[in-house]
């Protein structure tokens, strides 16, 4: 059995020994630091009638980070892909275009789709915790707008307490348990984009649910490996938002090796319990055959001794067939008896 640490090491290892490891994510850092100050400064600059200004909002609120969230996606893919090249020792350097690979790929429209059934899957494993998030956050609104129309939170009414308290109390149950459920199955869909990679690869792509199901499958049992894993990357997400991002640019190769080792360690480790158990598996076939072999040559043996002792219908008892013991004895008598008494 792996251990993080070694998966981490190993990371470390090929992000210190690949030319151009930190070319990679130049341009995803890029955007996300130019996208920031843009809001950030986007108010102060929009001075003039526009006719579009009441579609603004409805666009920068919703279509673009929707845009947004799918190019960052795809190249999030494309990184990982080329990390998994790296690792595997078929790319020995990488370049800035690498992140773009995705987009000359034959298979784009597989990967869109499959892509597009994980995050659907992904959404509804998580739609208990979406809800219990929204009423959570809307009894907060509520609970301030009632004690700024109030005055003060003692001056709120009983029923709309009860209100808020219904609110908090199921939305943080909801919250927590839709959470419980969520986590394992992002888990075990992890590891569906290295298995559409080495299917498209290989010729052996069968569907989008083919993939997440190969997913789940290898997963199984692995899912605290991986929760350790991307709980030990917790800081450095921390200090990639704290920098606008700009920590990215040795946060994501690092995060990315690391990832790819684990998939590649995966398939090792899966192999060999599944060597294992196919051998255990095959020792207990072999042994139950031969208790079995056993089990019928003492049968077969029983039922010979019992048919040569029984007398055989019709036939007088002198001319009844010898027992075994009684053979025994007639051979014994025929070697002590001397030509003589054979004469006689």
């Amino acid at each position: 059995m792996f251990s993080i640490s070694q998966i981490r090491a190993q990371a470390r290892q090929t992000i210190n020994s690949t030319p151009g490891i930190f070319l990679l994510p130049i341009i995803p850092v890029a955007m996300t630091f130019i996208w920031t100050v843009f809001q950030y400064f986007r108010n102060d600059t929009l001075s003039y009638y526009d006719p579009a200004a009441p579609l603004a909002p409805l666009f920068s609120s919703f279509a673009f980070p929707l845009l947004y969230g799918l190019l960052m996606s795809f190249i999030s893919i494309s990184l990982a892909w080329t990390l998994l090249l790296v690792v595997r020792g078929i790319k020995k350097t990488t370049e800035l275009k690498d992140v773009f690979a995705i987009f000359n790929s034959p298979h784009l429209g597989k990967i869109f789709v499959t892509f597009l059934l994980k995050q659907f899957y992904l959404f509804l494993w998580g739609l208990i915790f979406y809800v219990g998030l929204g009423m959570f956050i809307f009894a907060m609104v509520l609970s301030f707008f009632f004690a700024l129309s109030a005055g003060s939170v003692d001056s709120i009414p009983d029923e709309s307490l009860a209100v808020i308290g219904f609110l908090v109390i199921f939305g943080l149950f909801a919250l927590i348990g839709g959470l419980v459920l969520f986590v394992p199955q992002y888990l075990a869909y992890s590891q569906v984009e290295y298995i559409l990679f080495d299917q498209l690869e290989k010729n052996e792509y069968f569907g989008a649910n083919a993939v997440i199901k190969a997913s789940r499958q290898m997963m199984k049992g692995y899912k605290g490996k991986r929760f350790v894993l991307d709980l030990s990357f917790l800081g450095w997400f921390i200090l990639t938002g704290i920098t606008f991002g700009l920590a990215g640019i040795y946060v994501w190769p690092y995060y990315y090796a690391a990832q790819a080792h684990f998939y590649e360690t995966l398939k090792v480790d899966a192999q060999a319990r599944q060597a294992a158990f196919f051998g255990q598996f095959q020792h207990a076939t072999q042994a139950q055959t031969h208790s079995e072999e056993s089990v019928a040559r003492q049968t077969v043996a029983e039922e010979v001794e019992v048919s040569s002792a029984a007398p055989v219908a019709g036939q007088p008892v002198e001319n009844q067939p010898d027992t075994a013991e009684q053979a025994v004895e007639n051979k014994m008598d025929s070697a002590i008896d001397s030509p003589i008494d054979h004469q006689e």
